[in-house]
């Protein structure tokens, strides 16, 4: 029971961190535009997507550390353990410190690379620096993260969030209140906040894990090498990923227009938030699941799998339906300087980029499974390949239709779709040798349960009328505990009923 009290910490604590988040952002977003421009504002994604552009070629080995130390802590193995921890390190610092002069020649000559409006041309310049010398901050210090997953703390990890959050908007408030608006503030923010996170992470690790260590003696090329070989379809997939969804707004600058950018950047704000916010219910069971593996109990592996899968779809899908259905009033209260056509496409395109993730809250866990068997080759090959063809059909389209930036934001969501129906559960399935269809029953509830959820969320719609916050709020908080009545009697079946109930008093009866 105390691994279930665990998992509900971690999970509360993680849900509170996106809704801060959720709601500083909220507000941020909308003054940010308000005061420098919907199309200055989309090239604070774009610099945030060139970041993932750099990550390709980091994630090989930083995406399997904690699995790989995670493991070696359960079988007490602290030697092996400091020496992923300390070549991860090394690599990691060595790496910034190699970036750095490509990343200053890069916001040097922007203006020549892609499509940057002469008049805020040094603002967006400086934006890219800040941003840029914030990552690198963050990269060489990211192997300190471990610690939160090694020991299944991910609570304090969302309480560092929390603090980071804060003193980001702290940052911005202050800026733009007394100071002259300019875009390059975000920037200032986001190094503010890599800074503060890579000391915080420093104090967590000795606390957390005193065990381990980060010494040059510890460097061990070959714990690099094993990372590499089995981390490199991590970032084969991250690539795949990008080609999916991380050039849209560069596709948007170079082909369409920096207007249409910046629609597409606003379209994305909340979505990415949402996004965000699915795979990180996920996670929370990811050092449990990794855990159970280590142990070498199959049987318990897939119970927690598919109990995973449930809670994640359950928990998320409610938003997720909601702002589909309440996006257009949304955005008209949030985005007030938007004429009625933008409004429009904006709501267009933010359902275009959330429709994949309907169906992909019930099987976010299952990523899990292949990372944590260390068997990706096959699933970034279907993912590559779903990503050049995803390049391919957008360049056709807007080379031979009118549908401009919807054919940017809509192809990729419907090869995602095709994935995660057709290939995610399979696999996963395969993965453990067990039957195909074994994943699918999740995932049909869940879809069954989304269709009611749509159907009451659009009535509800019609007989209000949304003109201010208080009366959305209301609507969302009523369609909320209806949402959630409904996932619990159709998601669940009657045994997993009585196991959520257990868990659940035996919180509530904990706290008393």
């Amino acid at each position: 029971m105390e691994n279930k009290k665990r998992i509900i910490l971690n999970m509360v604590s993680q849900i509170l961190s996106f809704f801060v988040n959720l709601g500083i952002n909220f507000f941020l977003s909308s003054y940010i535009v308000n005061a420098i421009g919907k199309e200055v504002y989309g090239f604070v994604g774009l610099a945030n997507n060139f970041v993932s552009y750099v990550q390709i070629f980091t994630v090989a080995f930083n995406a399997m550390l904690s699995r790989f130390v995670t493991v070696k802590l359960v079988g007490q193995k602290y030697e092996d353990a400091n020496k992923y921890m300390s070549s991860v390190t090394i690599c990691n610092i060595l790496i910034s410190l190699i970036l750095f002069v490509p990343s200053v020649l890069l916001c040097y000559f922007l203006q020549y690379i892609i499509d940057v409006p002469s008049g805020y041309a040094i603002d967006i310049k400086m934006l890219w620096f800040f941003i840029f010398i914030g990552f690198l901050v963050q990269l060489s210090t990211n192997s300190f993260q471990t610690c939160f997953f090694a020991t299944n703390r991910l609570d304090l990890s969302a309480r560092r969030s929390l603090e980071n959050y804060f003193l980001r908007a702290s940052v911005l408030v202050i800026l733009f209140a007394f100071f002259e608006p300019h875009v390059w503030y975000v920037g200032i923010a986001s190094m503010v906040c890599a800074l503060y996170l890579s000391i915080l992470n420093w104090y967590y690790m000795k606390k957390l894990t005193p065990q381990l260590r980060i010494k040059k003696s510890f460097f061990s090329l070959k714990a690099v090498k094993e990372l590499v070989g089995t981390g490199i379809w991590n970032s084969i997939n991250q690539l795949s990923q990008l080609l999916m969804t991380g050039f849209d707004l560069l596709i948007a600058n170079i082909f369409i227009g920096t207007s249409e950018m910046g629609m597409l950047s606003i379209a994305k704000t909340i979505p990415t938030q949402l996004l965000a916010f699915v795979g990180m219910v996920s996670n929370v069971f990811s050092p449990r699941m990794t855990m159970i593996y280590a142990s070498k109990d199959k049987k318990a592996f897939i119970q927690e799998t598919i109990f995973s899968m449930r809670v994640c779809g359950m928990i998320c899908s409610v938003p997720i339906i909601g702002f589909i259905v309440f996006g257009r009033p949304f955005f008209h209260l949030w985005m007030r300087s938007l004429s009625e056509w933008e409004i429009t496409q904006v709501q267009i395109l933010s359902i275009l980029t959330l429709f994949p993730t309907i169906f992909s809250v019930y099987i976010y866990p299952l990523y899990n499974v292949n990372t944590i068997t260390c068997k990706l080759k096959v699933p970034v090959l279907v993912s590559g390949g779903i990503g050049i063809a995803n390049l391919g059909i957008v360049y056709l389209l807007l080379g031979n239709t009118e549908l401009g930036i919807y054919a940017v934001a809509g192809v990729s969501s419907m090869l995602l779709i095709f994935r995660v129906l057709l290939f995610v559960p399979v696999y996963a399935a395969n993965n453990l040798k067990l039957k195909a269809l074994t994943f699918y029953p999740p995932l049909l509830r869940g879809g069954l349960s989304s269709l009611i959820m749509f159907c009451c969320f659009s009535i509800v719609l019609n007989f209000c009328k949304i003109e201010s916050w208080i009366s959305l709020i209301i609507a969302a908080v009523f369609c909320g505990a209806i949402g959630y009545v409904i996932n619990y009697f159709v998601v669940f079946n009657r045994k997993e009923r009585k196991k959520v109930l257990m868990i659940l008093q035996e919180k509530i009866g904990r706290k008393k």
